[in-house]
């Protein structure tokens, strides 16, 4: 079995973090990769694949916010201030469906915290998946989805998104706390996870993360998927 690897990547804008997670859904690896989210600039914001910018654009222009873009994976507007924001890449297993897979994360995440003595619960309606709400892109962190992570006051305070890339999958989450970014626990917390995650999946790697940093090539390749793609009005505006 791959060690699955943890990667140190250079501080980013939207754009680059955007197109470095979907070529490294695109690499044809047998690792899996983990990583958090280095950032560079002020308060930015992503938004789901399917969502409509024209809506998106009101929401954030009301908050301050001009440097956003389209996410490759789905679900409505993150606001990237302060929040520790991390992404899984790994090769499918089986037919496991996508709302299994954040299940099971998010199951692993919640215990970890347990742990720590950080008490979460889990978002339990099924039925409710909002992305958008009367045509309107819909505040992931206000608008809880089945299975994302809520404080004791009933705030959501954990979510993501799934998109398979052929038998590659792409998971994007942001944990929504006070100075998360600076909060090493956090960091273990989420790391932890997603190992024993890997290790329940039968065939890949339960092992530590070997850590290794991005390679200038990669990054140069991400660094042009960013000005070609991600921070296009035709990317932007898809919808």
């Amino acid at each position: 079995m791959v060690a699955p690897v943890f990667l140190n990547t250079p501080p980013l804008d939207v754009f680059g973090q955007m197109a470095l997670d979907e070529l490294l859904a695109e690499a044809k690896e047998e690792a899996s990769f983990a990583r958090f989210f280095n950032w560079a600039g002020g308060p930015q914001a992503t938004f789901g694949y399917a969502q409509f910018e024209s809506s998106v654009r009101k929401q954030l222009e009301a908050r301050g916010i001009s440097v956003y873009t389209r996410r490759p994976t789905g679900g409505g507007v993150v606001l990237h201030k302060d929040d520790l924001t991390f992404t899984l890449v790994f090769n499918q297993l089986g037919d496991m469906r996508p709302m299994a897979i954040y299940n099971a994360l998010h199951d692993l995440i919640k215990q970890e915290f347990a742990a720590n003595n950080i008490a979460l619960s889990s978002y339990n309606d099924k039925s409710d998946y909002r992305p958008s709400v009367d045509g309107v892109s819909s505040n992931c962190f206000q608008n809880p989805v089945s299975d994302d992570l809520l404080d004791g006051s009933g705030n959501k305070i954990l979510g993501g998104a799934i998109r398979r890339f052929g038998q590659r999958v792409l998971y994007q989450g942001s944990l929504q706390l006070a100075a998360a970014r600076q909060n090493s626990l956090y960091r273990e917390v989420i790391k932890k996870a997603f190992v024993k995650f890997l290790g329940g999946l039968g065939g890949l790697s339960g092992k530590e993360f070997r850590e290794e940093n991005l390679n200038p090539a990669f990054l140069a390749q991400a660094l042009a998927k960013a000005e070609s793609q991600y921070k296009t009005k035709e990317w932007i505006e898809k919808f």
